[in-house]
């Protein structure tokens, strides 16, 4: 009979981020796939909902699996660990991300990021206290920006979505309901 081996959270996290980065991307895609006259209104919504649900799932199964790794090595798994774990992944997963977004930006498509630039400075210029400094700053390292507000944002659902599953994936000893 074989042993249950030890789970590297580290490891098992890296992994599962890259599959949820990917989940990500594929939704990206899809989106510019879309033609620019149909991806506004409810179309953008479906697939940012699509995307939602599709993440959340997958998050699910991922600490769920680790929580059924970790279980069969230790006997239960704490709603801490399972919440780090979610964490790590989503914090992977935002990195990959960022990274993706960045050089999307800068060298894969940087025509739409110019169109994007034009449409910040026409927006934030009309503002009435814009310093004109900043504003060329902020249009200068928009791929930068952008890719931190994304890394921001991975790490921010990651906590949120963490707390929240790691409350049905975390597996407790046997006759205690109280962990």
């Amino acid at each position: 009979m074989q042993t249950a081996q030890p789970v590297s959270k580290f490891n098992l996290a890296a992994v599962e981020g890259l599959k949820l980065a990917a989940i990500s991307i594929i939704f990206m895609l899809i989106s510019t796939l879309i033609p620019q006259n149909l991806t506004g209104g409810i179309i953008a919504i479906v697939i940012s909902l699509l995307k939602l649900g599709a993440t959340i799932t997958f998050l699910w199964f991922a600490m769920k699996k680790f929580s059924v790794r970790n279980a069969a090595v230790e006997g239960f798994t704490t709603y801490g660990k399972v919440f780090s774990f979610g964490f790590l992944t989503s914090l992977f997963s935002g990195i990959v991300l960022a990274v993706f977004t960045f050089i999307n930006m800068k060298f894969i498509s940087p025509e739409s990021t110019e169109a994007a630039k034009e449409a910040y400075i026409t927006q934030l210029s009309a503002m009435p206290s814009m310093d004109p400094a900043l504003l060329e700053k902020f249009s200068n390292n928009l791929e930068v920006f952008t890719s931190f507000g994304i890394l921001f944002m991975a790490i921010l659902y990651g906590v949120i979505w963490s707390l929240i599953l790691a409350s049905s994936t975390k597996i407790n000893p046997v006759g205690n309901f109280n962990n």
